[in-house]
């Protein structure tokens, strides 16, 4: 692979640091073993700057970013990531009775206009499913409306 800035956003585990600038030789016991991610393309594309994982304090001065020579690298292709869901499941308690409402992420109202709020879990928050026992059955025609059609016979592509 000729262009190096394509590997922006790959794994990185430095297993050396021989060819990397001098500064960084320096720290070699405390860099090689470290994972991240490659978040730049320096120097003409000769080198790459790493986000190491970790908390700073963790990190050799604290610093989280290190240019180091793809030489020094061992280089994954990332992950890819699913894209975020349209919407997530919010909750609004009436009495004893919870009900399951479509919710944008980052809003507090559902698609149904009822007030509605998300439960996220580390940053992140449950999918609405429209199979759900509790969902709002306004929520989940509104969902299903806006749901692209696919054909599910083969007779009907192209035509």
């Amino acid at each position: 692979m000729s262009d190096q800035g394509s590997r922006i956003g790959w794994t990185a585990t430095i297993v050396d640091t021989f060819h990397s600038h001098v500064r960084t030789r320096a720290l070699h016991s405390a860099l090689v073993g470290r994972r991240g991610v490659v978040v730049a393309v320096l120097s003409n594309g000769t080198t790459a700057l790493v986000r190491l994982d970790g908390y700073a304090c963790e990190l050799p001065y604290g610093i989280q970013r290190w240019p180091l020579q793809w030489d020094d690298l061992d280089l994954k292709e990332p992950i890819v990531v699913a894209a975020p869901p349209a919407f997530v499941t919010g909750l609004m308690r009436t009495g004893q009775l919870t009900e399951l409402h479509a919710v944008k992420p980052g809003a507090e109202v559902a698609v149904c206009s009822s007030p509605a709020w998300p439960l996220p879990m580390c940053g992140w928050s449950v999918p609405f499913s429209v199979t759900a026992r509790r969902a709002c059955p306004t929520c989940v025609a509104l969902v299903k409306a806006l749901e692209p059609v696919t054909s599910c016979c083969p007779l009907d592509e192209g035509h």
